[in-house]
């Protein structure tokens, strides 16, 4: 089986930091990056190769079976940078609208400021082409951040990693079955379900084992999703699956507990290795650690139990290592 990549909640931020970081780019750079994301966003988008004294029309790519017109302009160093981009505008829609005749939407896309005079150009084309024109058009500007918003960040993240491969993750081949489990907790519907086995909150445990009250706040929220754990356990095609994850948590409990004493440092180093690091930013996610984390509390894989001889001070204690 290949390896599982988990994302870390915060992997939109980084694909958004990567998105800005193109759109640094001038000129061409930037304009070959516009073209590759709306390759893409759109399944029949091409950008038509410039052909000898005909060029390109001043098209930089056709969508939608060409119903949208794309014009792209990657800002350059010039004395005269708003001067130049409006006469851009201008051209680059004139080029257009006399040489295409199958658009009714034209977008310039540019990651270029547009101060007054380029407003005024793209105002100027939206009034002359409005409804009640010979040829009424949809005419748009979109800087990058309406590229993110629109196109970029409405991409699958199958997509993004293409475009921005080595976002940051959890490589954890040890938890990869964990996975689905914890993807199913994550979307599933926020009503509560109240049929299933919900196994009673152990306060002696979480006393004997001196979890915080925070932890055990986290606890009880996740024990409310004991029932679907239980059904994807009963669902699962391979019945030794329960068995395995809980020998996996054993083995994560040992290693935690090898490193520090303290409790609460313990249970957020396996949220981490189930939900990976800093799953905190997503609140979904974070439920779903509670609830598998606390899953296996309550189930006795990890932490001591303590007995009627046994307290905090002394006595026998069943290692939970030792199951």
């Amino acid at each position: 089986m290949g390896e599982m990549m988990l994302l870390t909640p915060n992997w939109r931020d980084w694909y958004h930091f990567r998105h800005q970081q193109a759109c640094f780019q001038s000129g061409a750079a930037f304009e070959d990056y516009v073209s590759q994301v709306l390759t893409h966003f759109h399944d029949d988008f091409l950008n038509p190769a410039p052909s000898g004294s005909l060029g390109d029309g001043g098209c930089d790519g056709l969508a939608e079976s060409g119903t949208i017109f794309y014009a792209c302009y990657g800002q350059r160093p010039a004395r005269n940078a708003e001067r130049e981009l409006a006469k851009k505008i201008e051209s680059d829609f004139m080029r257009g609208i006399d040489q295409w005749d199958t658009f009714h939407i034209w977008k310039f896309v540019t990651n270029a400021p547009m101060g007054p005079e380029s407003l005024r150009c793209i105002t100027k084309l939206q009034q002359a082409h409005g409804p009640t024109a010979e040829r009424p058009l949809t005419i748009r500007a979109v800087n990058k951040e309406r590229l993110w918003t629109d196109v970029v960040g409405a991409l699958d993240v199958e997509v993004l990693d293409t475009l921005f491969p080595g976002a940051p993750g959890i490589e954890n081949i040890e938890l990869s079955d964990l996975l689905p489990l914890l993807d199913a907790l994550g979307t599933a519907g926020s009503a509560t379900e109240t049929g299933g086995r919900i196994p009673p909150v152990p306060p002696t445990k979480m006393e004997f084992n001196a979890l915080p009250e925070a932890s055990r706040l986290e606890f009880n929220a996740g024990r409310l999703l004991a029932p679907r754990i239980d059904r994807w356990y009963a669902e699962s095609s391979d019945p030794g699956l329960y068995d395995a994850q809980g020998g996996r948590f054993r083995s994560l409990y040992k290693e935690a507990r090898s490193i520090t004493a303290e409790p609460a440092e313990i249970l957020e180093r396996l949220y981490v290795s189930v939900a990976g690091a800093n799953f905190r930013m997503d609140g979904k996610r974070a439920n779903a650690a509670f609830a598998v984390v606390s899953y296996f509390f309550d189930s006795c894989h990890i932490f001591e139990m303590p007995t009627i001889e046994g307290s905090v001070f002394g006595g026998e204690v069943h290692d939970a290592s030792a199951y």
